[in-house]
This record gives structure tokens, sequence and C-alpha cells, in this order.
């Protein structure tokens, strides 16, 4: 790290941040994030405001040398800001969702000579107050009530002046006008003045900016890994190339498969593991030394940029394949890190390839292969891998034991995403359904689980795993969670491991008949889970209970 830094602690009012981001005095670095906030944080923000709560401390940085970038972004919110070409800028390394928040809402755009986007403003920075509820809102029409006013009005003195001549003129009691003009005011003040620190680091170069920032933020806000990399990583010649706008275009073109909401970490993962050295400890902001390795090389962003498609293709495969038609219902994240190699490797599998990939996705999920195994295992189970992606004869599967059949744990006592049994069984269930079949991510928006009875749980509220009815949401036809109703018409519905007898004991109704079908079903699921365990070539320890 450099010698000449020089870390500064400041507290300022909102007022003296606006006027520096309208000025040019506060730049956006060319590696920073796109904006990302949605309307509810944006409101939650000046409730925080409002309330004086605090919202986190800006960390501002002038580097050593003025050109350490051929530019800046100029972005901040729905305005254009001015760049100015001076020594008097610094540089929002974080902070900027909360700047971009507060600057996009509190410049009046009617007023201000920047040049501003009035779609994107209306949209997403057209933040109001309501003086009667006392509260703020996102308008969904231009008609407010004169008591819902926008934010940017509430530090305008003119502007006050204004509504309360209107008060007057539509003839409120001067009471209410009383009560309503000293609420705007004061929450006025309130914004204006509100104190938000920073640290100002001046001097040094990228490298120092990062180290510090993790430094900082090592217990406080979490500071992006994808955002260390994307900083590192910023080079002139690659165009501005930003790694964080390469996975936030990923996790975009993967919402059609609901993987959108898997951590970046993962995809950041996958893209690492690309360049044939595996991670399998999870990759943080500490490791700037493994991934400064990595961004030094030259074919550091043509690598990125194929890994990229491959977890797409990977993803795809998990879907249509497998039916992981959730992020939420992959077993290992390990086994998308060995999925995006298999596609950066393979650019056209033949079919004994995707066979063979499929059973080893069957088998990693069922015998706990990426928990059974420590770090030093977990490798040679991944250099085995490698040999298959060279070789289609090679076993993909790893066995450091190969004499002896891998176990499966015994079938789940109840269902949740915490559990990799559980997900195996409800993928089981899905794929039985769909006899194993592709599905079209166009057909299918996800899946829900529901229950055969809604009434029988155990004694913590939980739904037996025999009780479950797995749903393709998209294809499927009922909206109720209870779907006992199956039971009642003449559809055949073995494929949900529903038979005739148990339909004849639903329609008699005799005895403790739910719970009679459940554990006729029970047995029904087991039987066609083991039979499909067995094929794989994996050991039971599964008992009918």
């Amino acid at each position: 790290m450099s010698t000449n830094l020089i870390i500064e602690p400041r507290f300022r009012r909102l007022g003296s941040y606006i006027q520096d981001l309208e000025r040019g005095l506060l730049q956006i670095p060319p590696f920073q994030r796109d904006k990302v906030w949605d309307n509810r944080k944006r409101k939650d923000l000046f409730d925080s405001l409002k309330n004086g709560y605090p919202i986190g401390s800006l960390l501002l940085w002038k580097p050593e040398d003025s050109t350490t970038f051929e530019k800046s972004l100029n972005k901040i919110g729905p305005y254009s800001v001015n760049v100015e070409d001076s020594q008097r800028y610094f540089y929002i390394l974080d902070g900027f969702q909360r700047l971009a928040t507060i600057f996009g809402c509190l410049i009046d755009h009617k007023k201000t000579e920047l040049t501003v986007d009035e779609n994107e403003w209306k949209k997403e920075f057209n933040i109001c107050y309501d003086l009667k509820k006392e509260e703020f809102f996102i308008p969904r029409t231009n008609n407010q009530e004169i008591y819902q006013v926008q934010v940017y009005k509430l530090i305008d003195t003119r502007a006050a002046f204004m509504l309360e001549r209107e008060f007057f003129k539509q003839e409120y009691y001067e009471k209410v006008i009383d009560i309503y003009m000293d609420r705007y005011r004061t929450l006025g003040t309130t914004l204006i003045d509100y104190v938000l620190p920073s640290t100002e680091i001046k001097g040094g170069e990228v490298e120092d900016a990062v180290e510090i920032f993790s430094r900082i933020n090592s217990k406080g806000s979490i500071i992006s890994t994808d955002w260390m990399v994307s900083a590192l990583s910023y080079n002139k010649d690659q165009q501005g190339f930003k790694l964080s706008n390469l996975l936030d275009d990923l996790i975009e073109n993967v919402k059609i498969y609901n993987f959108d909401k898997l951590k970046r970490e993962h995809f950041l993962q996958c893209i690492i593991n690309s360049f044939g050295k595996v991670h399998f400890d999870q990759i943080t902001k500490k490791d700037t030394s493994k991934i400064e390795k990595l961004i030094k090389r030259s074919d550091f962003v043509e690598i990125s940029k194929k890994s990229v498609k491959s977890i797409e293709k990977a993803i795809r495969f998990l879907f249509e394949e497998l039916l992981v038609i959730e992020g939420k219902l992959l077993p290992y994240n390990n086994q998308l890190v060995f999925i995006t190699d298999f596609f950066n490797q393979i650019e056209n599998p033949t079919e004994t390839q995707l066979k063979k990939l499929k059973n080893w996705f069957w088998i990693t999920t069922y015998s706990n292969y990426f928990t059974m195994y420590s770090l030093s295992k977990q490798r040679e189970a991944y250099h085995q891998f490698q040999k298959f992606l060279k070789d289609e004869n090679e076993n993909p599967v790893y066995n450091d034991k190969p004499d002896l059949p891998f176990e499966v744990a015994e079938f789940p006592k109840k269902i949740f995403f915490g559990s990799v049994r559980a997900k195996a069984l409800l993928l089981f269930m899905l794929n039985y359904f769909n006899n194993f079949k592709t599905v079209n991510p166009e057909k299918i928006n996800g899946f829900k689980f529901n229950y055969l009875f809604s009434d029988i749980k155990d004694d913590k509220g939980n739904f037996y795993p025999e009780n479950v009815v797995t749903i393709l949401d998209g294809l499927q036809f009922s909206k109720s969670k209870d779907m006992s109703f199956m039971l009642e018409d003449s559809e055949d519905y073995t494929k949900y491991f529903l038979t005739k007898e148990m339909k004849d004991i639903f329609l008699k109704k005799e005895g403790n008949y739910k719970e009679e079908i459940l554990k006729i079903r029970k047995g029904i699921v087991i039987d066609n889970e083991n039979q499909f365990i067995e094929k794989l070539g994996l050991r039971l320890t599964t008992e009918i209970g």
C-alpha cells in the first residue's frame, strides 16, 4: 500500500453533497456498478432520513494520478452531470446508490440546468410526501392531492410559499394549514440539514482504494466481490470493461430460468474457476491476492465473457434437462461451477456426454458429494471431472473408495430448502411427473409445491414429504394449496403418486383415512425413488416408516 495516503473523516450536511454533485465535484469511477436500487429501497432511504436514522457513511477517493481513469461516468440518478477537468473532485467508491437517490429526488428537475431523463425521473425518482398521513409514497398517477408534495419541493422556500397560498385559495381551515406547513418545513429542514459522514482518501492507486474499502467495510456494510474485481480489472484498453455490468447482464438473462436470485458471488466463483485453478472455498473480498493474479492475465476479459455465456448454458441445462426450475432448487452451488466448466470446454456436447453429465448431477445430489469430501478431496473430484471433459469414456464421478457405492440418506422427514436430501426428493418428484423429459422455459414460470391435505402437519407446522404435491407452474391447473380434489375426480393422477386404492379410501372417509392415504402414498414415492436411486448405482439406507 502507498505510504502517501491521507485518510480523513468528515461530517457534512446533505445539502453540501447535493451542491458538489451538481457542480461535478463528486464523480463516479468508470468501474462503478450501474444503478440497481428499486423504488422500495429509495422510499426506505427517505424514511430513514426523516427519522434521523444512520444510513451508513460514504467513501470518497482522490487518486494520486488525476489521469487514473480516462473518463468518469456522468450519470447520477436521472441527471447527466458536468465532469469537471479539475484536481478538486473525489470519486464515490461507496455510497453511490444512496447519493444517486438523494440527488435524483431532491433536485428540482424543472429548474436545474442539468440534462434530465424525464421518463426515468417520473418512474423512479418522483417520490412524494403525504403531509396528511406523514408518509412517503410513489405516485401511480399525476393526480395528487394538494397535501401530497414531491420531496424536492420540501427544500424549496418559494415552493413552500406557493403551497401555503394554494391551501388558502382552496379554503382549508387555518389550523389544518398550520399543521401541514409545520410538517412541510420541519421535514425540509431535516432533509437538507441531515449530517452524512464520509471518509476521504487522498492519494494512492486503485489497489490502495480497494484495500482500504475492504478494511473499512470488514465489520460494516458488505463490499461486493465483483465490485472489487471491476475496480482492479478496469482497463482503458478494454473500452471500460466492467465485470459488475457483465454480471448484471447475466442475472437479467437468467431470469427466464428463475436463477436471478442466486448470489452474485456464486456466478463470480464460476468465472474465476474457469481460469484452470479451482477454488471451492468461498472467494471473498479478502482474497485480493488471488484475484489480482487473474486480473493481470491478458486473457482475463476474454475468458470472463466466455465464462458468462457458459454459465447461461449451464443454467439452461439445469432447467430444461433436470427441472432445476428455480435457483433455490439447486442442491449445491459447486454443481454450477462444474457444469459451467463442462460448457466452457465442450462447445457441442454429444448425447453420451450429456447423459453422463445428468447422471453425475443426480449422483452428486443424492450422495452428499460436496459435503462428505474435504476440500482436497473435492479438488480431486474436480480433476476427475476434467478427465471426463477431455475423454467422454472417463467416469465424471470421483469415488475415493471405488469398491463401495455411495450411500443415500434416508427419506426426509420434512421438506425445506436447507436440506439437499429434500431438494433431491423434490427434483425427483418433478422429473417423475414429467417422465424425465425436457421442459421449455418459455412455458414454465417456475414451480410450487402444494399439499394433498393442507391440514396434515407435524407438531412444528411442517408438511410431510408424502403430503407434498409438486406443481410445474404454467402447465398445471390449480391455485389451491389443498389438492385433495384429485382424489375425487376421474383423472389418472399416477404421475402424482396417487392410486385408485387411495381414491376409494378417500371417498369412504372412514377412520383416519387421510393418514392411511398418506402412508400408502409415502410407500409409493419411496418405492419409485428407490428404483431410480438403484439405477444410479447408489446404496440405499431408506426404510419405509
